[in-house]
């Protein structure tokens, strides 16, 4: 059985990944330059609304550096290709 929660020095200490594109209508783990580490579990569109440097999403077990949004998906950006690309 996979355990279903990641403990806040687990995430503090998680390797940096790919780049992601994040959710706006969904909670997830978000840490920006000058926060604390293990990241504050807010509302996508929040994060994007505040303009954060540095913004990084936790997904998959690794923070993701987020290049781009979505409505509900997270996920690696090379999944997600731009309308009219």
């Amino acid at each position: 059985m996979s355990k279903q929660y990641t403990l806040a020095s687990e995430r503090a200490d998680a390797p940096t990944g790919c780049a992601y594109v994040a959710p706006t209508f969904w909670n997830k783990w978000f840490r920006w330059d000058g926060s604390r580490a293990s990241g504050c579990y807010q509302l996508g569109g929040q994060a994007k609304d505040e303009t954060h440097t540095g913004l990084q999403v936790f997904a998959d077990g690794e923070w993701h550096p987020v290049i781009g949004w979505t409505l509900d998906s997270c996920g690696p950006a090379t999944d997600y290709q731009e309308v009219g690309a």
